[in-house]
């Protein structure tokens, strides 16, 4: 070395010192010439603004990678992340850009998925992606909402201000509490209630849906008969304008008597008569004058009219009702039909006989005496036996109660109504045997409309025979009014 010159001496000391302080840079910077271990990972956003190539790549705060490249494709920002080799992501993770602080630089922080989910390979793509918000769309709607609020501000202190304003916000605010306590009162009272009318309109809407899946040619038969319906009214429509054009036209009675000045004239001569003929009945002349005149007279048709008033208010208050129902029941498989007549001579009370057909047949229990002096008990049950029902029921306000015969054997009732009676929730118990569990029944009666009601509930839900069914069905209800009207229409033959 003592052969080199200075200049040859100065210049290796200098390369040395350029390789040190190569070496220690890639130390510090944490660089290298190989390719760091991983794998890389795509990911596409819609704007990369502000982000920059080999910043961190985080999971919950902790360093995982590096981007290591952004470029443009197909319109979107390509991220190629590198991932280290010891964090696994599967496929269901997504990718959000994120800022440190809020003027600070931006970063990819990646959430993890299920762990159930596909790994992600080498390659693949992160499909979840949240964009970043830069500063400038956050100021421009940061202005919008300043503007809204200010505008709305301007129209509240138009509305409130002044003592009118204040006054009427005042009221406004008091009633609300009003309203909130109220509500709240009542919904405290009838929790109970309110709750169970919820599951069981659910438990009914479920049935519905199951009817609508198995009864839908029947429901597309209905809307056919609705069309045609429609389609009658049309025809009536055109009809009563066709009798409207020609009573306008002066055809017929009604039109001559509108249009003909004749008519019109006879009229008025009809009502001048009628008017001669009060006048004199109102100065007492004849018959029907003294009887509209005379005190006497008029006291006794009072009091008359006021026995007969009586009379037929009892005979308006005395109803009767034809009723009929089927239940089908879901765990037989079959149909159990009610015919019921109620009789109610008062609104209070009335009285129920009904006629039932069970499927399950009507048991006899026989007492057999064998020879050896013991008894063997056999019970038969009769398929073809009809079931009679004879109650007595008495309303309380919402309740009514009832006793007597349910199906030819002795119980009880209770009825709860609701909704101006449209709808009702009852519980029936009756078949006390001392063998077996009593026979409870609750079902809930809804009528959408005045005739027809739909009905749905469980039947001898304590069976210990294995009877209990849940059931849904319909009925049909007429009043004597309605069955008198029906019996009118019907045509004679002569």
């Amino acid at each position: 070395m003592s052969n080199l010159t200075v200049e040859a001496k100065v210049g290796i000391f200098v390369v040395i010192g350029i390789l040190i302080l190569t070496y220690m840079s890639m130390r510090v910077g944490g660089l290298s010439f190989k390719r760091a271990k991983g794998y890389d990972l795509n990911v596409y956003f819609d704007s990369a603004t502000g982000l920059a190539e080999d910043v961190q790549v985080e999971i919950a705060g902790v360093e995982v990678g590096r981007v290591r490249r952004i470029s443009l494709e197909n319109g979107k920002a390509l991220v190629v992340l590198r991932i280290n080799s010891n964090v696994k992501l599967t496929k269901d993770a997504k990718a959000v850009i994120r800022t440190k602080g809020i003027l600070g630089d931006k970063y990819i922080e990646l959430v993890q998925g299920s762990p159930s989910a596909p790994p992600l390979k080498d390659g693949d793509r992160i499909v979840k992606t949240v964009p970043t918000t830069d500063m400038d769309t956050l100021m421009i709607t940061l202005d919008e909402v300043a503007k809204n609020i200010n505008r709305l501000t301007d129209s509240l202190a138009n509305v409130i201000g002044g003592e009118k304003g204040e006054a009427s916000l005042s009221s406004i605010v008091d009633n609300i509490k009003e309203m909130v306590e109220t509500l709240n009162r009542t919904v405290q009272e009838n929790n109970d209630d309110v709750t169970n009318i919820i599951a069981n309109l659910s438990e009914f809407s479920e049935t519905l849906n199951k009817i609508g899946d198995t009864n839908r040619e029947d429901i597309r038969g209905i809307i056919s008969n609705v069309r045609k319906a429609s389609e009658k009214m049309e025809v009536l429509i055109a009809g009563i304008n066709d009798i409207t054009s020609k009573i306008n036209q002066g055809k017929g009675s009604i039109g001559k008597l509108v249009n003909e000045e004749e008519t019109v004239d006879n009229l008025n001569k009809a009502l001048a008569s009628l008017k001669t003929i009060t006048d004199k009945i109102n100065r007492g002349e004849g018959s029907i004058g003294k009887l509209i005149n005379e005190d006497e007279t008029v006291e006794n048709i009072n009091t008359s009219l006021v026995s007969i008033n009586d009379y037929l208010q009892k005979q308006d208050d005395y109803k009767t009702y034809v009723d009929y129902r089927g239940e089908y029941l879901f765990d037989s498989d079959e149909l159990k039909s009610y015919l019921s007549l109620r009789i109610q001579p008062k609104e209070d009370k009335y009285y129920l006989l009904q006629i039932v057909d069970d499927p399950s047949g009507k048991e006899e229990v026989k007492d057999t005496k064998n020879a050896d002096g013991t008894t063997t008990r056999t019970v038969e049950t009769d398929k073809d036996a009809l079931k009679f029902s004879a109650q007595i029921a008495k309303r309380y306000y919402d309740i009514g109660l009832r006793g007597g015969l349910f199906e030819s054997t002795g119980g009880v009732g209770l009825d709860y109504y609701l909704f101006s009676d449209r709808l009702t929730f009852s519980l029936e118990a009756f078949d006390f045997d001392p063998d077996r569990n009593a026979h409870l029944k609750f079902k809930a009666d809804y009528r959408p409309f005045k005739h027809i009601y739909i009905t749905s509930g469980f039947d001898d839900f304590i069976s210990d025979e294995g009877k209990e069914s849940f059931f849904i069905g319909a009925g049909i209800s007429f009043a004597d009014e309605d069955i008198k009207s029906l019996l009118s229409d019907i045509p004679i033959p002569k």
